[in-house]
């Protein structure tokens, strides 16, 4: 009868060990489910990560091109306003030049016209101060013209020395904004792909 209990006890203790050993393959089981489920959350998580980042680049990409595209819009709109400015100035320059030509032209016509008048009249010493008094006026004249013509160049050579380091100015003021824009955008980069390795790594030092 002892012998009996004895082994009937056995036989249950055996029983229950087994069912408890079923019972942990059966949580181990369901550990390595729940595991390989959160395994393939992360993985989906990565892969939007990476997408949202990816869409980020070409987004600020984007941005940095309209930008730059603007920047040199802007930069022909200036360049072909100095260009009009310029012939605008070359014209008004031209015709200021036909009339002092023009006007040239009508003295030395007056003055021919006079000596003839003073030919005809037969008076040599007439003759005589008309060509001196003309002489001195022909000198002072040219004197007054070359100087004249002078002061145009040196105001010419003033205003275009302003236009090349106005647009110069331009020039380097694009630059920089352009450098800055880039600057920008990438900081954004950088600061966009720590944030997201930074939220990963707590994922999955959470997981």
């Amino acid at each position: 009868g002892a012998s009996s209990r004895a082994r009937g006890e056995k036989t249950d203790a055996l029983a229950a060990l087994q069912a408890a050993n079923e019972e942990l393959r059966a949580k181990l089981t369901d550990i390595q489910i729940e595991l390989q489920q959160e395994k393939s959350k992360v993985s989906k998580l990565e892969r939007e990560k990476n997408q949202e980042v990816k869409q980020i680049k070409e987004h600020e990409q984007h941005k940095s091109t309209v930008v730059v595209t603007e920047l040199k819009v802007k930069l022909h709109e200036e360049k072909m306003k100095e260009l009009q400015a310029v012939r605008e100035a070359l014209l008004r320059q031209h015709e200021a030049e036909l009339l002092r030509v023009i006007k040239i032209k009508d003295n030395e016509i007056q003055r021919l016209q006079t000596l003839l008048n003073a030919v005809r009249d037969g008076a040599p010493d007439k003759v005589k101060t008309v060509l001196l008094t003309e002489a001195k006026e022909e000198a002072k004249k040219g004197f007054e013209v070359e100087k004249i013509k002078m002061q145009q160049e040196i105001s010419e050579l003033k205003g275009a020395k302003k236009q090349v380091e106005e647009a110069l100015t331009m020039v380097i003021q694009a630059d920089k904004i352009k450098a800055a824009e880039i600057r920008s955008v990438y900081h954004l980069h950088q600061e966009e792909i720590s944030r997201i390795k930074r939220e990963c790594e707590r994922e999955i030092r959470r997981l």
